[in-house]
């Protein structure tokens, strides 16, 4: 099975990440925002295999079809969740979670025959009361898209961090500034901002880096180079008042965590672009 390394920089994206929906009808209008939901899989190791054995093969059978609900799967490689397995699917609309007879949804019905093969074959292979669900909404002002948001990438790196109460609005502002910076830059790989809205402190952002070769995530992080390009954008100092205006909006000695992810496409409903 091949096994290929993505980056949700949650964020997250996702995250992010983040992969595209191709149902025709999703493209008919563009929402301002896109819900993420995300549920992360603890196995022991001695499973593992066998685990994604059995996730393949339900993806085969549920997961590849045109109109199928779509599931991607990544593995952790770093950060507290190291070894775990993140599964999600995105970007949807509040509207889509509506929809009866999907797995896409915050509750899938009992007798849904997708969710029945899951909890027989794939669900005894996983620590059992250990999976954890995140929902993310990710600004479509916020995102920046250096490649084909179509395509799944090789690497997700996300970044979680905590703004202070009432803070959203003054956020979300500096978050679209930065979407012409990255392009000034010319970065190749996509990001993503995106706000928890359950699962975890409501007050938590994260910020995802979808991305394909290290080499392209270096360059997210030369902030003296995304610098310079938001100074030509937006005149001299404008680099500085940002910064000062970030330190204003996050709290202050939060925890702030980062991690990567591995994709595996024979787990998830595309593969990666050859």
């Amino acid at each position: 099975m091949k096994t290929i390394i993505l980056t949700l920089s949650l964020t997250i994206g996702l995250h992010q990440i983040a992969t595209a929906d191709d149902n025709p009808k999703s493209k008919e209008s563009k929402p301002d925002s896109a819900v993420y939901l995300i549920r992360y899989l603890d196995v022991e190791r001695d499973n593992a295999k066998e685990f994604e054995e059995a996730v393949s093969k339900k993806t085969k059978k549920f997961n590849r079809s045109q109109n199928s609900d779509q599931w991607f799967t990544a593995k952790i490689l770093t950060g507290p969740r190291t070894g775990q397995y993140a599964r999600w699917f995105g970007p949807k609309t509040w509207a889509d979670l509506d929809k009866s007879g999907s797995t896409n949804t915050i509750s899938i019905d009992q007798d849904n025959e997708e969710l029945k093969y899951w909890i027989e074959n794939v669900q005894p292979l996983a620590k059992q009361n250990t999976s954890l669900a995140e929902i993310w909404l990710t600004s479509m002002g916020s995102s920046y898209m250096g490649l084909s948001k179509n395509e799944p990438t090789r690497y997700i790196a996300l970044q979680r961090w905590k703004m202070k109460p009432g803070m959203y609005q003054r956020k979300a502002a500096l978050d679209k500034l930065m979407v012409r910076a990255y392009k000034e830059v010319g970065l190749k790989v996509n990001i993503g901002v995106s706000r928890l809205q359950s699962g975890g402190d409501y007050m938590t952002f994260g910020r995802w880096v979808d991305f394909n070769k290290w080499t392209d995530y270096e360059k997210t992080q030369k902030w003296d180079k995304i610098g310079e390009a938001y100074d030509k954008i937006y005149g001299d100092g404008a680099w500085k008042n940002h910064l000062k205006e970030h330190n204003a909006i996050m709290q202050e000695n939060a925890e702030v965590e980062g991690e990567f992810w591995e994709y595996l496409e024979d787990l998830s409903s595309k593969e990666l672009p050859k």
